[in-house]
């Protein structure tokens, strides 16, 4: 009875300390989902595929000849390649990851012409449309649902890296076996890219499917050493630790977002602290009368506890109640940029452990200094 009449007794401020623990767990939970997620992108990625880029720079292309060379390597079951696009569809603001590809080996790589399992998943029909006509192109999923592209529809691009007119037929709309893989991109052939722009000739980086996830170290090093003393030096990596390597472009986010949300909770624990000793000091008179109606100093010290667990735990529950319940909200923001962002089970509960440890932490201060006060001082006390 007397721990609800503690909250009550000061409605405004137990609410505002509820509301900013609520806040903070709502953020970590965001920002570990992020971290998680990112680390899930790379996780998922394949070892049974390796990627192909120019030693010098991610931005700088390779020659598509080099192609063949790759496939003849032993151990290769497939190769296909990239090409970074970066066209404006009606305004720059609309912005969708674009790629040229090859898509007979493309098919073969990442479609249904793979023997064991399919990345993007298109019915044979649109697998076929595409790889017949040249202007053809598939999207993804959640791309079609953002523009209300439908097959059939044409999507008119304009050339930055490559300049020009280029418009395109959706033949497929593609969903994905695997989250690391978005449905947010739209693929093309490379051959109509290399027609406008009069034999471009090169391409971002190559995907070699390998027959079995054992031989990546060997098939990296002898694509590698095939081109050691070209002009084309090439770097050749697991598609896991390509991911790893791009993310690392980012710098070190997983510390920058801890940080943040480190500073986030210490913000919480000190608005929280700060309220339960306010409380406690004007509770110094109640204190002596309920030591001197026999109450042990054990009692009294837990009960300033029990009041910082109790309003941390409730803002714990609510921040992770929120932040599931705007879950699809922020999937559908956030997966532009984290395509695995989810809040997964382990977050929800080391928030609420969070929650729980600035409540004992928040607590226990108050709770020591009130089960120290001599019952004649706190009887003396007035105000």
């Amino acid at each position: 009875m007397l721990l609800p009449a503690h909250v009550r007794r000061s409605r405004l401020r137990s609410l505002l300390t509820v509301a900013s623990v609520a806040i903070a767990i709502f953020l970590f939970c965001i920002l570990r989902s992020v971290v998680t997620g990112i680390e899930s992108t790379v996780s998922k990625a394949s070892s049974s595929r390796v990627i192909t880029s120019s030693a010098v720079s991610l931005f700088v292309n390779l020659p598509v000849s080099m192609r063949e060379k790759i496939r003849s390597v032993e151990g290769v079951r497939a190769t296909t390649h990239w090409t970074w696009f970066a066209g404006v569809y009606q305004d720059p603001k609309n912005f969708f990851a674009q790629f040229a590809t090859d898509a007979a080996s493309f098919r073969e790589v990442y479609g249904d012409r793979h023997p064991k399992q399919a990345i993007y998943l298109l019915s044979p029909d649109e697998w076929e449309a595409f790889e017949r006509e040249r202007t053809a192109c598939i999207v993804g999923q959640d791309l079609a649902e953002a523009y209300g592209f439908r097959i059939g529809d044409r999507i008119p691009l304009t050339g930055t890296i490559y300049a020009g007119e280029y418009e395109f037929t959706v033949r497929g709309i593609y969903t994905t076996s695997n989250p690391a893989f978005d449905k947010l991109t739209l693929f093309f052939h490379w051959d109509y890219l290399d027609e406008k722009q009069e034999s471009l000739g090169s391409v971002s980086t190559f995907t070699s499917d390998l027959a079995s996830d054992d031989l990546a170290p060997e098939v990296s090093a002898a694509v590698d050493a095939m081109f050691e003393s070209s002009p084309h030096r090439c770097v050749t990596l697991t598609e896991q630790a390509f991911q790893a390597q791009f993310v690392s472009m980012w710098g070190n986010y997983s510390l920058f977002l801890s940080f943040i949300g480190g500073a986030v909770l210490v913000s919480a624990l000190m608005v929280t602290l700060n309220t339960l000793l306010l409380n406690a000091r004007e509770r110094v008179t109640e204190v002596g009368v309920l030591k001197t109606l026999g109450f042990p100093d054990s009692a009294v010290g837990l009960l300033n506890l029990a009041e910082g667990v109790a309003l941390c735990g409730l803002g714990g529950l609510v921040g992770v109640g929120v932040v599931l319940a705007l879950e699809p909200a922020l999937v559908d923001t956030l997966k532009y940029f984290v395509p695995t962002f989810e809040i997964l089970p382990a977050t929800s509960i080391t928030a609420m452990a969070i929650a729980l440890g600035l409540g004992v932490l928040s607590g226990a201060i108050p709770g020591v200094l009130a089960a120290r006060t001599p019952v004649v001082r706190a009887l003396r006390r007035i105000g």
